[in-house]
């Protein structure tokens, strides 16, 4: 360039000793300005790789110059600041960050990445693509991920993906239905008797699940509403002291208990000087055991009615009765039987 200017002073200028001095003025200032330019290319710069830095003279003026001028070759998952087309001034820090290997283990799958990120979080948003690939989505608001997403990335760390999924669940369960006892005291204790069945109800329930890689891992409940009432069982017990004749009658009693009865004749007198007699459709007279049923007691018998206890026997003990009848034909049809006697009224009850 020098040279082409020369020529045009020459052309320009003769060649006299004036001309000459203006020449080699104008190649002294050409010389000046190429020293400065190259003094303005020269820059200090610091590389920082890994966080170690190193301070040293370049002439280069993009990133990628100098990265190339100290012999740096970079892998594709480096990072660098600022970028490699970015033009460099002096004083200017170059950041170098090697990827290291990081495993992410997701739904039985495994995964080597390399990574030059600084935390979890910014790893998975990196390497979102290269998840998708293998089919592995996350959501950071549901999903979870251990270590923490503000965890530092550390060579050869291990992150592991749950993937996360909630559902409603919806099922049918039956309301068992209710037993309810009405007690009535117009019926024996040992009366039971249904007045009507129950009829279970139905109620509808929708529980949330939650998943963690497929597996269910809890369920509670969200919701749960009735669809059809149950209808509750109806039990009429009876709670008083009732018998029911063979005859159909309904007789109350204070004291029930089964006893072996023989039957008697011929007598005048009992041994509470009553004269016994039978008396069918009214009181007749029994001998009992007066330790087991007082004297004087109204009682009935069971196949023979209402009698009063008034006489007793030397063979009337525990519980034996001797039934008075009109005669001795009587007695031996009667024989020895077994039956139940009511005792329904106690001396001076009745």
């Amino acid at each position: 360039m020098i040279e082409k200017f020369k020529q045009f002073v020459k052309q320009s200028f003769s060649n006299g000793p004036k001309a000459k001095k203006i020449v080699g003025a104008i190649a002294i200032i050409v010389v000046v300005v190429t020293i400065v330019t190259i003094l303005s290319m020269r820059k200090t710069l610091v590389l920082s790789v890994d966080g170690k830095e190193e301070t040293f003279v370049t002439y280069k003026g993009t990133v990628k110059d100098v990265l190339q001028e100290r012999g740096i070759q970079l892998a594709e998952k480096d990072k660098v600041q600022p970028s490699l087309e970015s033009k460099v001034s002096a004083k200017e820090t170059i950041k170098l960050k090697r990827a290291i290997p990081v495993e992410i283990k997701a739904n039985g799958i495994q995964l080597k990445v390399q990574t030059a990120e600084d935390t979890v979080k910014d790893m998975l948003e990196a390497e979102q693509d290269t998840l998708k690939d293998q089919g592995i989505s996350f959501d950071e608001d549901v999903d979870e991920v251990s270590p923490s997403l503000d965890s530092k990335v550390e060579e050869n760390s291990n992150v592991q993906l749950v993937k996360v999924d909630t559902k409603d669940l919806v099922e049918k369960q039956p309301i068992n239905f209710d037993t309810i006892v009405e007690n009535d005291e117009n019926l024996d204790t040992s009366v039971q008797k249904v007045k009507s069945d129950g009829v279970n109800g139905q109620k509808e329930i929708t529980y949330q699940v939650v998943y963690k890689d497929g597996v269910e891992v809890s369920r509670n409940v969200k919701s749960a509403k009735t669809i059809v009432e149950p209808q509750n069982k109806v039990v009429i017990k009876g709670t008083g002291q009732v018998y029911a004749s063979r005859g159909g009658e309904q007789i109350k009693y204070k004291k029930k208990m089964n006893c072996t009865a023989t039957a008697y004749s011929g007598h005048s007198t009992t041994a509470t000087g009553r004269r016994p007699v039978r008396n069918e459709g009214g009181l007749s007279t029994i001998a009992v055991d007066p330790s087991v049923v007082p004297l004087g007691s109204k009682v009935f018998v069971d196949g023979y009615g209402y009698a009063i206890a008034a006489d007793t026997g030397g063979a009337i003990r525990g519980n034996k009765i001797d039934l008075f009848l009109d005669s001795s034909s009587e007695c031996d049809s009667w024989g020895r039987r077994s039956v139940n006697l009511l005792l329904v009224a106690y001396p001076g009850e009745w």
